[in-house]
């Protein structure tokens, strides 16, 4: 088995151990069943389905930030770097395995949707919905990022609430100005409360994915630097 996957593995059971795992799975799918059960008209639950992913994934940008942070600070991060395991195969290791609880309660989320909407009087482009979750779940990495950067650079307290507050400041933004083209980070989320409204297109679903990826990318790269010259 490879380092990597070893780290990803002791995440996951951090993550079960100190009962995050379930914080970020009740996030995704018991915020959004509570929101999309509830009667209401299509696009109203599209509305709160949308709120409720934008809750969950500000409380993934949290638990990573928390979680790395307190990595660092308890010395796990350096027990297992002095054991010939790399600072950023430690740093791959969270994202990976926060990436995929979280991607878990996205599906469970998006299922919930499905059925919701499946017997209501509406008709949505199917693919349109797919590539828009799509497009949640990419951001949802670049939350990740965005947590475990601030969690190689500061305590625990800090490093749970800033991405988190950066979070929902970009989703805010995405909300309020509700572009034309999905360029803004957070964009997805405004696409999937449009979906029952034919206004959200398979290509904007697109744009929105390819936006929170490079975003990840870019802020992965600067949380690999900050990794290499935090304490551990």
């Amino acid at each position: 088995m490879s380092q990597g996957r070893l780290v990803t593995r002791l995440a996951i059971r951090e993550l079960w151990m100190t009962f995050r795992l379930l914080l970020v799975i009740v996030g995704f799918v018991g915020t959004s069943a509570l929101l999309v059960l509830i009667p209401g008209a299509p696009a109203i639950t599209m509305e709160r389905l949308a709120a409720g992913l934008g809750i969950s994934t500000v409380i993934v940008a949290g638990v990573a930030g928390w979680s790395l942070a307190d990595e660092r600070t308890a010395g796990r991060a350096g027990w297992l770097v002095s054991r010939s395991v790399s600072r950023g195969e430690v740093l791959a290791g969270w994202f990976w395995g926060l990436v995929t609880i979280a991607v878990v309660g996205l599906a469970g989320a998006g299922l919930l949707a499905w059925l919701a909407i499946y017997s209501l009087p509406v008709t949505f482009d199917a693919a349109a919905f797919v590539a828009t979750l799509g497009a949640v779940a990419a951001t949802i990495t670049a939350a990740v990022a965005a947590g475990l950067l601030a969690g190689a650079l500061f305590r625990t307290w800090v490093a749970g609430l800033l991405p988190a507050l950066a979070c929902l400041a970009c989703g805010v933004v995405a909300w309020v100005l509700r572009p034309d083209q999905p360029l803004v980070p957070g964009g997805a989320y405004r696409l999937v409360a449009e979906i029952t409204t034919g206004q959200t297109l398979l290509s904007e679903a697109l744009q929105a994915a390819g936006v929170a990826l490079a975003l990840a990318a870019v802020i992965l790269v600067l949380a690999r630097l900050a990794i290499e010259r935090a304490d551990l």
